[in-house]
């Protein structure tokens, strides 16, 4: 039976108590160390970490191998950035992340996560990747986002 590669798209806004000033470095390679526990990335280039498009890095997840991530698109203006990230064997995603200051004060972030398998085991993780689990993982970021931003330290427990 021939492989047949599955895609799945997932969109979600969280809300996060600070300007929108204040968020955009949380969600770069670096910067997402301050609140994600267990958030390692690999410098590859720029090996400084700075945020640039074009940069590159890796994260090692248990059972897999590295995955590779480019920041394929940043704009501080605009309070974006995208990322591709490849798990070989396994699956191709995209990221996409825009903060979007509110009248109050606070910033809204929608996420988008896009993962197109690249094998058997690519399609049996999409196939976990669903609407409930992504809302899950969302309110998860959310939590851990504002508890970062309220205490200067992350949770022990979440993970990116």
């Amino acid at each position: 039976m021939p492989f047949i590669a599955q895609r799945v798209v997932r969109t979600q806004t969280i809300h996060l108590a600070v300007p929108a000033s204040c968020v955009l470095a949380l969600f770069e390679p670096i910067g997402e160390m301050r609140w994600a526990s267990g958030w390692e990335p690999h410098m590859v280039y720029p090996t400084s970490g700075d945020a640039e498009a074009g940069a590159v890095f890796t994260t090692q997840h248990p059972g897999e191998p590295d995955t590779i991530w480019t920041l394929a698109a940043y704009n501080p203006t605009q309070r974006r950035l995208a990322y591709l990230r490849v798990t070989p064997g396994s699956r191709v995603g995209g990221v996409e992340i825009s903060c979007v200051e509110v009248a109050d004060g606070t910033t809204d972030v929608t996420v988008t996560y896009t993962f197109t398998a690249l094998s058997a085991a690519g399609n049996e993780f999409i196939a976990g990747f669903t609407e409930e689990h992504y809302q899950e993982y969302m309110a998860a970021w959310q939590t851990a986002l504002n508890h970062y931003l309220l205490h200067g330290s992350p949770l022990e427990h979440h993970q990116s």
